[in-house]
């Protein structure tokens, strides 16, 4: 959560038994749900996964790029005895998928299936450097450690100047990816200790990031693309979201605190409880944050 229970505590200047701590938690969970629903996106970082359907007319055609189909003939032209002369017609430009949740801060991995083949990742089209710090081999696979390096799943790595050399590969495809270490699958065979030294570089050429999701290439009529994604807004480098939290969970806490003890006492207490939730004033503060929907 972006708001923790010790955040409120110094917040409020208070002390919790074990019992008011959890229902704060609950409180500040759902404070932040209702928040990122209003925000209609996620305030912290968060890993998705979606999976979509390319369409049955789709044509892949690289992005940008527009072909002129001659043998496509206008029906306005043949309407009027003119079946010689064809009217401009294009082929569809790449598929742009949406996704559900943005900003989008990272993909992961993009996967594509259809009826007549396996599933097969894809690279980002974008070329990455990182220096590798670290290399091991366990069966088939070489776990190679390399801080932030940014590749991802489906891209092709080559890396070189390790020592021993067996660490060294020509352009393999990484199979996983954590935020510092990749992955690629080798022939079967030992490998003594990593000493050092190792340079990475990889690329692909498949799809294309976006903040709203991806332009993606390597796709036809009927795929099935499965998207590991990570997005949401920095709500750590944003304070108004925290301050509006606390001060919500400030209002439901006071409410709390009242009701508990006016049951305890067995009798009702004259104080008027406190609005719950974010108000019109706070919500129109990061309006601004708020994901719109075009129609």
């Amino acid at each position: 959560m972006l708001v923790e229970v010790r955040d409120l505590v110094t917040y409020m200047d208070i002390s919790l038994s074990l019992r008011q701590q959890d229902a704060a938690e609950i409180v500040l969970s759902g404070l932040q749900s209702e928040l990122e629903s209003y925000l209609r996106r996620p305030i912290e970082v968060v890993e998705f996964v979606e999976e979509y359907k390319v369409p049955t007319t789709h044509n892949a055609i690289p992005m940008s790029s527009f072909f002129y189909q001659s043998s496509l003939e206008s029906s306005f032209y043949t309407a009027n005895g003119n079946a010689s002369q064809s009217s401009m017609n294009y082929a569809m430009p790449p598929e742009t998928i949406y996704l559900r949740n943005s900003p989008v801060a990272r993909v992961l991995s993009v996967q594509i299936q259809n009826q007549w083949t396996t599933p097969t990742y894809l690279g980002e089209a974008v070329s990455r450097e990182a220096t590798v710090t670290s290399a091991a081999k366990v069966g088939t696979k070489i776990t190679f450690t390399a801080a932030n390096h940014k590749f991802t799943v489906g891209q092709y790595v080559t890396v070189t100047g390790i020592t021993p050399i067996g660490y060294n590969v020509l352009n393999k495809k990484i199979t996983e990816v954590t935020a510092n270490t990749f992955v690629v699958v080798v022939e079967a065979g030992a490998l003594s200790a990593y000493v050092s030294g190792g340079f990475a570089e990889a690329i692909g050429s498949n799809y294309t990031v976006r903040r709203y999701g991806i332009d993606i290439f390597n796709i036809v009529a009927d795929d099935t693309v499965t998207i590991t994604y990570e997005a949401g807004l920095d709500g750590d480098s944003i304070p108004v979201f925290k301050l509006l939290i606390l001060r919500a969970a400030t209002r439901e806490m006071q409410n709390m605190h009242d009701d508990v003890v006016g049951i305890k006492d067995l009798e009702p207490r004259n104080v008027a409880p406190l609005e719950t939730g974010f108000t019109d004033r706070e919500l129109m503060s990061v309006k601004k944050y708020k994901r719109s929907r075009v129609a």
